[in-house]
């Protein structure tokens, strides 16, 4: 074992490779900051566009549908009964709510901000009850408010998870987003030729005659190749965990994550998502690796393998965006796994998109896998 990890640290490509994911968690972090800073200006852009489909500006002479408050006067611009009297007591009630949910915003007193912000659904929610008309910048008022209901009862502070940059939800964007693709291309970049090199290089003439099996060796390639790729996706989300805490705080293992069930929108813990989705990626690096080290095996030409090993594992997620029919299998096969967001947090209600069918069906590759080396040295055996 420790043979084979010096041999692998000693490349100079894969010195390069660790440097570069190492460094890609800074730029990660050093991007979020960015999108943080987009998102403020994106708030009040949201705001602003509620507003102005509540409020016409001095003067304006234009159409009344265009504005809700002059959708409630009458040809003589009065409240014509007490449902529109209602009606105009809430829009402006939330013209008020809308400018301290800004000010909350710029102050980035989270806790303030959810609960302005949950008054200020609850009374659009309420507008829609009384038979006004649909919100044109707010659709999934339900789902926002079951979420800020949940963190105020829990005394968490609102991020918008996906730019979120404390610690955990780092980690959180870093397995959504940056880990992901990734994955496949540093598996593929990092061990395409850890077998290969072998054979290229005719060491295997000299390992025939040592007293160590061939089955021996490639089982220790395997072993050594997946500690140390489990090994290095650990370590970065544990130091973009500590760079994002030290400069942002750790966040809350328990915030709410939605997820999306045909029409319906459940709230799972973050620490719940955050323990499927590792489950499942360690199952895909597992099946990954060992599928890059069969066709290693078979090849022995190391650009050859990379080759095909990245023609095999993003053809079919190119062919599911043309051909959406396929996404009636995408659940059974491992190649569709590299990309785990959708899987975990959306689905459409059949068995498929039930976690434990998904762990069971990596699983099963996994062990068609080890069943197809196994045939392979019965083979060698005759």
């Amino acid at each position: 074992m420790i043979f084979e990890w010096k041999k692998w640290s000693k490349n100079p490509k894969n010195i390069l490779l660790v440097s570069l994911a190492l460094l890609s968690v800074f730029v990660s972090l050093a991007n979020l900051y960015d999108k943080n800073q987009e998102a403020d200006q994106a708030v009040f852009e949201h705001l602003k566009a509620i507003n102005d489909e509540i409020d016409p500006p001095q003067g304006y002479s234009g159409p009344s549908e265009n504005y809700k408050l002059l959708l409630l006067l009458d040809e003589h611009g009065e409240l014509p009964s007490s449902k529109e009297r209602a009606l105009q007591k809430i829009l402006i009630d939330i013209v008020y709510l809308l400018e301290d949910e800004h000010t909350a915003q710029l102050e980035k007193k989270w806790t303030k901000k959810t609960t302005i912000q949950t008054n200020r659904l609850k009374l659009q929610q309420k507008y829609l009850d009384l038979g006004g008309e649909p919100w044109r910048s707010e659709t999934n008022i339900a789902e926002q408010l079951a979420r800020n209901q949940w963190l105020l009862e829990r005394k968490i502070p609102v991020v918008e998870l996906e730019i979120g940059q404390q610690g955990f939800y780092f980690v959180y964007y870093l397995l959504n987003h940056w880990m992901n693709f990734l994955i496949v291309i540093m598996i593929g970049l990092l061990f395409f030729d850890f077998l290969t090199s072998e054979y290229e290089r005719k060491n295997y003439l000299f390992m025939a005659v040592q007293p160590v099996s061939q089955k021996r060796f490639f089982k220790r390639k395997y072993i050594v190749a997946l500690s140390i790729f489990i090994g290095g996706l650990i370590t970065l989300l544990v130091l973009g965990f500590v760079v994002a805490s030290i400069f942002h705080g750790t966040g809350s293992l328990i915030y709410p994550v939605s997820i999306y069930q045909g029409t319906t929108v459940k709230l799972i813990p973050l620490w719940l998502f955050l323990l499927k989705t590792i489950s499942l990626q360690l199952l895909f690096i597992s099946f990954t690796l060992s599928f890059l080290l069969l066709l290693s095996k078979w090849l022995k030409n190391a650009l050859e393998v990379l080759g095909i090993f990245l023609v095999i594992m993003f053809v079919p997620i190119l062919i599911e965006k043309l051909l959406p029919k396929i996404q009636a299998i995408n659940a059974y096969l491992p190649f569709f796994y590299m990309d785990l967001s959708p899987k975990i947090a959306g689905g459409s209600g059949n068995v498929s998109s039930s976690f434990l069918t998904q762990l069971a069906i990596l699983i099963s590759w996994n062990l068609i896998l080890a069943l197809v080396w196994r045939l392979n040295w019965k083979e060698k055996k005759r």
